[in-house]
């Protein structure tokens, strides 16, 4: 009987998704530890960074409700193969920016790409997750972590060796599109429950039961996007670390995440939803105090490390919470949180980036630990108790 249920679960489309969550992760990194050189090699000030980042924004908000709608029409698998040669593409165009004019439009562009696949691989991760009987969930998004590691180490090396910007992300683009050939092979014929469009599942603003968890979504991922957009830049200019040496502050939040996530099924299982959302958000509120008390690398690298552990199970938590809806279709559910959440993801760095300009980034960063201490706070108001995972 053991035998018959591993022959059923879909093995390929579980390394597929993961290979997605890859690439994902890779870029987001790999574009985290660009933005330290680009702001250097184009002499930019906070404001004039965030208005790239405000771009990468606003790709992402219009391709989060267009995703759903491709999802809706073609499916969550199709799509997401689809969408991630976009992204891996769209991955290299911020390497051939020569001013800033043309920084924000390649960020615009890779913004887009990254809320088209956001939505995309979620949807299909959830229903991978259901047809596996299990919470698989946090493993998806470990990946996602890995890649982000992978990425920053990576630039970081590049930039050490005398590479540019553009050679790394072409690097980048080139690593991404065979794994996504892999993963489309590996999904060939093998559709998994509620991977097929649906008009049912279209997109749609939360309703009310949503729209809780699509708050801490939006709070989890505006720290998980501050950390990716300014943490190089919180390195370089506060802590006065060296271009290359700027990575290892999001390296240590990677790795922390990727710990975490390994463990977080385990976690949710054994303490319940509620404990592991509150225990997040208070080990990333200590996290920010250590990286935005005493100026030097040491607390900084340990205190962005401590925000990873406590952010790491928040974003998959809440969307499998939103997945199991009794009122909305999963694919909708995912569709509606993740457009909420990575607002967050998306809007936070430019706000911050904004605020930077005006008290100083580390002022700025501040935002981004009362983030979590709301996501502490409120974490009783949105869950029950332990993560009902179907197996």
């Amino acid at each position: 009987m053991a035998d018959t249920l591993i022959v059923q679960r879909p093995v390929g489309p579980r390394v597929a998704t993961t290979a997605i969550f890859l690439i994902n992760g890779l870029g987001i990194g790999a574009w985290a530890a660009c933005i330290p050189a680009l702001r250097q090699s184009l002499h930019l000030s906070d404001s004039a960074l965030s208005l790239c980042l405000l771009a990468f924004s606003g790709g992402g908000i219009v391709g989060m409700p267009a995703a759903s709608l491709l999802v809706a029409r073609l499916g969550s698998q199709k799509t997401t193969m689809f969408l991630a040669i976009a992204f891996a593409l769209a991955m290299a165009f911020p390497g051939y920016a020569l001013s800033l004019p043309i920084l924000i439009a390649t960020a615009f562009v890779f913004g887009m790409g990254k809320g088209f696949l956001d939505v995309a691989m979620n949807t299909y991760a959830a229903a991978v997750q259901r047809s596996w009987g299990s919470a698989i969930m946090s493993s998806f998004h470990a990946t996602f972590s890995v890649g982000g590691l992978v990425g920053s180490v990576a630039m970081g090396m590049l930039f050490a060796h005398g590479f540019d910007v553009r050679t790394g992300l072409l690097s980048m683009t080139a690593i991404a599109l065979p794994l996504i050939g892999l993963a489309a092979l590996l999904v060939r014929g093998a559709a998994v429950e509620g991977s097929d469009g649906n008009p049912a599942s279209t997109f749609a603003l939360p309703n009310r039961a949503l729209l809780g968890i699509g708050c801490l979504c939006f709070l989890a991922l505006l720290m998980e996007g501050g950390m990716a957009d300014w943490s190089g830049v919180y390195m370089t200019t506060v802590v006065g670390v060296s271009t290359a040496g700027a990575a290892a502050g999001y390296a240590a939040f990677s790795v922390a995440m990727i710990i975490g996530r390994v463990f977080g099924d385990w976690a949710v299982h054994r303490w319940g939803e509620r404990i592991v959302l509150r225990l997040g958000g208070t080990t990333a509120a200590l996290g920010f105090v250590a990286a935005l008390g005493p100026v030097n690398s040491a607390s900084t690298i340990i205190g962005f490390a401590l925000v990873g552990i406590g952010a790491s199970n928040i974003v998959p938590l809440l969307f499998s919470a939103a997945a199991r809806s009794e009122t909305v279709a999963p694919s909708a559910a995912i569709a509606m949180t993740a457009t909420v959440g990575y607002a967050g993801f998306l809007l936070g760095p430019p706000v911050i980036g904004f605020a930077a300009d005006h008290i100083g980034l580390r002022a700025a960063l501040v935002i981004l630990l009362l983030a979590a201490v709301l996501i502490a706070g409120s974490a009783a108001r949105v869950t029950g108790g332990r993560v009902n995972t179907g197996g």
